[in-house]
C-alpha cells in the first residue's frame, strides 16, 4: 500500500501542535518511530515544539531554509524511521516539500505536515502552496480558533503595536518581538479590519 503526503490546516490558534502531540502519542503507542521535523525560522521553543497546554518535545531535525532534508546528517535518521511529521510546514521552501514528497513517494514513508495556508497578507505561503499541489490529502481541522466576532477564524492578521497591518517581512514570530501578535479572523473582518484599510 503506498503510504500518503498529508497535509493539515487551520488558522492560527487552531490547536495544531497539540494535534501533533496526540499523533506522536499514538503512533508511539503502536511501537511506532517517529521522526520530527521544525523549520527553523519558527524560533518559538528553539528546537523543540510547545503548545499552549506548555507540552514540549525536542526536534529530530530543525531545518534552517538552505538545508536538504536528504543530507548525509539526515538520511540515516529518514530511512529508520517509521512515520515523518512536519510542524509549521508553511515555512518549509518548495524545495524542501519537493524533498519530502520523493522521500513519501520513493521510500514509501508516511509524512504528516501540519500548518497555515496564509501569511498576514492572506496569501499563500510558499510551502504551502507546494503541499496543495503535491499531498495526496489536505484536511482543514475543525478548529477552536474562533475569530474576535465568535465566527471560524480562516486569515491570520498581524498587529504591530496594538494597529492591524499588511506591511512587513512575511515572516516574524509572536513572542519574538514584543510588539507583534497575530489575531484569527474571519473572511469578513479581515476585509474590514485588515484589507480594506491596508489598501487605501
Amino acid at each position: 500500500m503506498q503510504e500518503k503526503l498529508c497535509f493539515y490546516y487551520s488558522a492560527m490558534k487552531g490547536g495544531k501542535t497539540t494535534r501533533i502531540f496526540q499523533k506522536i502519542h499514538d503512533l508511539e503507542e503502536n511501537d511506532q518511530q517517529v521522526l520530527l521535523i521544525k523549520p527553523a525560522q519558527d524560533t518559538k521553543g528553539e528546537a523543540q515544539i510547545i503548545n499552549r497546554l506548555k507540552q514540549t518535545r525536542t526536534v529530530d531535525i530543525l531545518l534552517f531554509p538552505t538545508a536538504k532534508i536528504l543530507s548525509e546528517e539526515n538520511i540515516d535518521k529518514i530511512y529508520d524511521c517509521d512515520h515523518i511529521i512536519v510542524d509549521e510546514a508553511q515555512f518549509l521552501t518548495p524545495e524542501q516539500i519537493d524533498e519530502l514528497w520523493k522521500i513519501n513517494k520513493k521510500a514509501n514513508v508516511p509524512i504528516t505536515c501540519f500548518g497555515l495556508l496564509t501569511n498576514f497578507r492572506g496569501e499563500l505561503f510558499p510551502g504551502a502552496k507546494r503541499l496543495i499541489e503535491l499531498s495526496d490529502e489536505k484536511i482543514e481541522l475543525e478548529t477552536n480558533s474562533l475569530c474576535t466576532c465568535g465566527a471560524p477564524a480562516k486569515f491570520n492578521a498581524r498587529k504591530v503595536d496594538g494597529v492591524f497591518t499588511m506591511k512587513g517581512d512575511e515572516i516574524e514570530i509572536d513572542g519574538a518581538s514584543s510588539n507583534v501578535e497575530y489575531v484569527p479572523l474571519c473572511g469578513a473582518c479581515f476585509y474590514k479590519k485588515v484589507y480594506r484599510k491596508g489598501k487605501k
